[in-house]
């Protein structure tokens, strides 16, 4: 039985900055497997809209999500 582990995945599409966390069985999440959970977000945007993707894991999956964070 593997582990889940998240990640939060940063990334700039269309020269707005994103983000989508989602959750593996790896400990680690390579670019290319990174870019393949983003691109399936976005059925209708090319793949050269997507650039910076930067992985980023969630130590602490219990506490509040990133993504509801407003500065």
């Amino acid at each position: 039985m593997g582990q889940k582990h998240r990640f939060l995945i940063s990334y700039i599409l269309d020269s707005q900055p994103m983000n989508i966390e989602v959750e593996s069985t790896g400990e680690h999440m390579t670019p290319e497997q990174a870019r393949a959970h983003v691109e399936a977000r976005y059925d209708d945007s090319s793949s050269d809209q997507i650039t910076d993707i930067r992985i980023s894991p969630i130590l602490h999956p219990d506490s509040e999500p990133g993504h509801n964070y407003q500065p």
